[in-house]
């Protein structure tokens, strides 16, 4: 069997950290919701971060055996695409309308649902690819920034690029494995962890900002 490779101290110390204060977070978001659809697109949304942040604290602050070190890894990397399609899940159902909502939810969650299987299937594809793959659904947003535009305010717009912004900074440092690819503390994982984490503050951000 394959030997464990030894983790930087700090790995999934920021992520672990992050699910305490999402849950409170989240907790808040959900009882400021005023109607059926808020409460629905809040609570998926809360599911999706705490499923990434909870499953990405568990995997990687245990050392874990092969078998179950396998199984978890699914799980984390599919946990990804989980908390992307419920981050654009409330700005889908509270912001966009109509046609351009209803194509765009079903887009993401198909796209995440190809990310799972992928997660599930083929889960030792090399770090850059998976890195590249983890943006594309976030960047499926594009083509509605200008009818997001009016609706959420260049406040939120800008909040929403720069976590974008900072996602893509993350799965760089994710896909070259620098700097610290040895590290004992802390190297390039704890640093895409890190960036997944103020990404995600700046989205959550927006969502409590059109909630309510």
């Amino acid at each position: 069997m394959q030997k464990a490779k030894q983790k930087p101290i700090l790995r999934g110390w920021s992520h672990q950290a992050m699910f305490f204060i999402s849950l409170g977070a989240c907790s808040l978001l959900i009882a400021k919701s005023a109607n059926t659809t808020q409460y629905i697109s809040t609570i998926i949304y809360s599911l999706g971060l705490l499923m990434m942040l909870g499953v990405s604290a568990f995997y990687h602050r245990i050392h874990w055996e092969p078998r179950a070190r396998d199984l978890l890894g699914r799980l984390d990397h599919s946990a990804i695409y989980v908390m992307i399609a419920g981050t654009c899940t409330p700005i889908t159902l509270l912001v966009l309308n109509g046609e351009s909502g209803s194509t765009f939810l079903i887009s993401i969650w198909s796209v995440a649902a190809i990310g799972i299987l992928k997660s599930i299937f083929f889960p030792n594809l090399p770090e850059k690819l998976s890195a590249v793959i983890y943006l594309i659904p976030g960047y499926m947003v594009l083509p509605y920034v200008s009818e997001l535009i009016p609706k959420l305010g260049m406040t939120n717009i800008s909040l929403l690029i720069a976590g974008g912004i900072l996602y893509t900074i993350g799965a760089i440092f994710y896909g070259l494995k620098k700097p610290g690819r040895y590290a004992k503390w802390f190297g390039y994982h704890e640093l895409f962890h890190l960036f997944v984490c103020v990404a995600a503050t700046l989205h959550f951000m927006i969502i409590y900002s059109i909630v309510g």
